[in-house]
C-alpha cells in the first residue's frame, strides 16, 4: 500500500522508501525514522520547478517528468543561443533586418533574454545612431516595456540626444502654443457670433413660415363654410408666403450649420498648421517621457 503527504511548506523533498518485501510507498520528508528493514531514497524537488502538474506522481513518474522538463529546456536554451549567434552575424554584416528578425525569435524560446532584447535596440536603431526611432509612439512604448537593463542601456546611450530633444522642443512649444491659444479664443468669438447670426435668422424664417401655414390652414378651413372667395384667397396667400419663407430660410440654415461646425473645429488644434505643430511638439515629448523616466515620475 502507498501513502502519499504533500506538506506544502516542507514539501520540497520527497522520500522514496522501498521495503523488505519489495514494495514502495512514498512520504514527504517530515523527521520521522523509516524501519532498520527499508532503504530510502531521497529525490530533490526544486522550489521553482515544483507545481501541481507534479502533484499526485509516482517517484518515477516525477524523476521522468523533471527530466523531461530539463531536456525542453536545454533545446531551448540551444536554440536561443543558435538565434543569438545569428543576429550577431547579421549585426557584424551590417543586416540590421536580419539581425533584429533573429533576435525576435531567440525570444520566443526565452522571453527575458536581455542579449536578444539588447540586440533588438541595436539592430533597430543601427546601433543607436537613429535616435528619432524613439520619437514614434509605437517604439517609446516598447522601450518602456523594456527590462531596467536594457532601459538603462538605451538612456545610456539616447538619452543626451533624447534630452537635448526635449528642451528643444519645449523651447519651441512654448510660444507656440500661447500663440495658437491666443488666436484660438480670438477666432472664438467671432465664430460664435457668425452662429448666433444664422440661428437667429433661420429660426425667425421658420417660425413666421409656421405661423403663415397655420393661417393658411385656418383660412381653408372656411372654404367650404361660406360662398365668399375671401377664404381661398387668404390660404393661396398665406400658403404661397409660407412656402416663399421656408425657402428662403434654407440658406440661413445652411449657414447656420456650416457656422457650428467651424467653432467646433476651431476647438481642435489640427485645425490650423500652427495647431498641427503644437500636437506633434506634445506628441514627441510625451514619446520623450516614455523612454526617459520612470514610470512613477510625474
Amino acid at each position: 500500500m502507498e501513502e502519499r503527504i504533500i506538506d506544502h511548506e516542507e514539501g520540497r523533498k520527497i522520500r522514496v522508501t522501498r521495503t523488505a518485501a519489495g514494495g514502495v510507498h512514498d512520504a514527504v520528508e517530515d523527521g520521522t525514522e523509516a524501519a532498520a528493514s527499508e532503504e530510502e531514497v531521497l529525490l530533490d524537488l526544486p522550489e521553482e520547478e515544483y507545481d501541481e502538474d507534479l502533484v499526485g506522481l509516482t517517484p518515477t513518474q516525477l524523476q521522468q517528468a523533471l527530466e523531461q522538463r530539463e531536456r525542453e529546456a536545454a533545446q531551448a536554451r540551444a536554440e536561443r543561443d543558435k538565434l543569438l549567434a545569428a543576429g550577431d552575424a547579421a549585426l557584424a554584416e551590417k543586416d540590421n533586418v536580419q539581425a533584429e528578425t533573429c533576435y525576435v525569435q531567440a525570444l520566443t524560446y526565452d522571453p527575458e533574454c536581455v542579449a536578444a532584447r539588447r540586440g533588438i535596440w541595436i539592430a533597430r536603431t543601427d546601433n543607436f545612431s537613429d535616435v528619432d526611432i524613439f520619437l514614434q509612439r509605437r517604439y517609446a512604448e516598447n522601450a518602456a516595456d523594456e527590462t531596467p537593463e536594457v532601459r538603462q542601456l538605451i538612456r545610456e546611450q539616447v538619452g543626451p540626444r533624447l534630452e537635448a530633444e526635449r528642451a528643444a522642443c519645449r523651447e519651441e512649444l512654448v510660444p507656440l502654443l500661447n500663440r495658437v491659444t491666443a488666436a484660438q479664443e480670438k477666432r472664438r468669438g467671432a465664430f460664435a457670433e457668425n452662429r448666433r447670426y444664422y440661428r437667429f435668422r433661420a429660426l425667425l424664417l421658420c417660425v413666421i413660415a409656421l405661423l403663415l401655414a397655420a393661417g393658411a390652414g385656418v383660412a381653408a378651413s372656411y372654404i367650404v363654410q361660406t360662398r365668399s372667395a375671401l377664404p381661398v384667397i387668404f390660404t393661396a396667400v398665406f400658403g404661397a408666403l409660407a412656402l416663399v419663407l421656408l425657402l428662403s430660410s434654407l440658406p440661413f440654415i445652411r449657414k447656420w450649420f456650416l457656422a457650428a461646425q467651424y467653432c467646433r473645429s476651431n476647438e481642435k488644434l489640427s485645425s490650423t498648421e500652427e495647431g498641427r505643430r503644437v500636437l506633434e511638439l506634445q506628441e514627441r515629448l510625451e514619446c520623450i517621457r516614455l523612454v526617459m523616466d520612470d514610470a512613477t515620475d510625474d
